[in-house]
């Protein structure tokens, strides 16, 4: 029998009457007490839990639907991704399966990254453009990092498929070889060649388009080349 979807209409982060998040809400201040973890929360939802569903609505719906914006480079569509996933997580609860050894966030990050690479395949690689202010800089890039973040999305589905992934989960989603692994599914090692080939990838392109840049006589402020 599907689960009812929780009603807490009126308050902030929860569902409508459909069961989807009706918007992605911004962080609040964490209680004094510990908070329950992301599995505690998971196993509380499978069982009817509607706050500890809303509660994990809360810590995560704005960073999967950043990750799915940026390998989409499409609002709508990785809107529809997360929403999506997130109503069949409450509606099918028992899928996630904490034995199974796998952190709860690992496990979306894998349905939100499948979803996204499904969709890229049915929409034949069309690439829109990234919105202005999309791209978000992180405080704690090295130079090499900063270099491959700034202007390099729209690259990034040029690159193999797994190079793609490997690129977000890493430099975009902030994840250690080994975090990026588990949600691939793949080995520590697999990724770190994934990512090194993706860096030389993206450096030559970069270059590229550089040098037909410079070769039309424009600089990047639009000057003529003397």
């Amino acid at each position: 029998m599907r689960r009812k979807p929780p009603n807490n209409s009126g308050k902030e982060n929860s569902p409508d009457e459909t069961g989807r998040v009706a918007y992605f809400p911004s962080a609040k201040n964490a209680p004094s007490d510990r908070e329950p973890t992301d599995e505690e929360l998971a196993a509380r939802t499978a069982e009817g839990d509607r706050a500890a569903y809303a509660e994990i609505v809360r810590r995560h719906a704005r960073k999967f639907y950043a990750f799915a914006f940026r390998y989409l480079a499409n609002r709508q569509e990785a809107e529809d991704i997360v929403q999506t996933a997130l109503l069949k997580f409450w509606q099918r609860p028992h899928l996630w399966n904490a034995s199974r050894g796998a952190r709860f966030s690992t496990w979306f990050y894998r349905i939100i990254l499948n979803a996204c690479r499904d969709a890229l395949r049915t929409r034949g690689k069309i690439v829109p453009l990234f919105e202005d202010g999309a791209v978000a800089e992180s405080d704690h890039d090295t130079p090499e990092e900063a270099l491959i973040r700034k202007d390099v999305l729209h690259y990034l589905q040029r690159l193999p498929e797994r190079q793609h992934q490997a690129v977000l989960l890493c430099f975009y989603e902030g994840m250690t070889h080994s975090e990026a692994a588990a949600v691939m599914g793949t080995t520590q090692k697999s990724v770190e060649l994934l990512v090194r080939r993706a860096k030389s990838a993206l450096k030559e392109m970069m270059e590229e388009d550089s040098e037909k840049h410079r070769r039309k006589g424009g600089g990047h402020d639009g000057s003529q080349a003397e």
